[in-house]
């Protein structure tokens, strides 16, 4: 299994899980936090989509996001230019939640762009350095492999947040 090969397959994978976690949420509990200090599924899923639309977009490839290029900023009536990362609890608490359907929706755009990059792409691309906005250059493979570590982290955190609501396999 090549690199690309095995970059598809953990995306698949890890998207049955969160597509599990999802399933049958209503809107107030996808908005729900355990305390005001924490994130809900909403906040969670808007970050991880926002960073997977940076660095495939912008960063592996040097393209707009798709937050800005096809207007989801404005359909889901969130910071422009933000990611969430850093957030104080000011700017957390003041995160205007979005409708979960119209996030899916912006998740699911950002990830067929994933695939359909990594689908037409060869891993002597993927291997190729390239200029970054802060810090060394690096592979493009590097910069892809940061979304599997925060699809890892963030599924794993909406799917914890479902189960505090809704207990084992409800």
């Amino acid at each position: 299994m090549n690199t690309i090969e095995l970059m598809l397959k953990f995306l698949d994978h890890s998207e049955g899980f969160l597509t599990g976690a999802l399933d049958g949420l209503t809107q107030e509990e996808a908005a729900w936090t355990p305390t005001p200090e924490c994130n809900s599924i909403l906040f969670t899923l808007w970050h991880m989509t926002r960073l997977e639309d940076h660095w495939v977009n912008t960063m592996a490839q040097g393209k707009d996001e798709l937050y800005d290029v096809e207007g989801w900023q404005k359909k889901l009536g969130t910071p422009p230019k933000e990611r969430g990362a850093g957030y104080t609890l000011e700017q957390l608490q003041a995160w205007p939640v979005p409708k979960l359907e119209a996030l899916h929706a912006y998740h699911n755009a950002t990830r067929e762009k994933t695939l359909a990059f990594l689908k037409g792409t060869t891993n002597e691309v993927l291997s190729e350095v390239i200029p970054q906005h802060r810090g060394d250059p690096e592979p493009r493979s590097l910069i892809l492999g940061r979304i599997f570590a925060d699809v890892l982290l963030h599924v794993g955190q909406i799917t914890y947040l479902r189960g505090i609501q809704r207990g084992i396999n409800k």
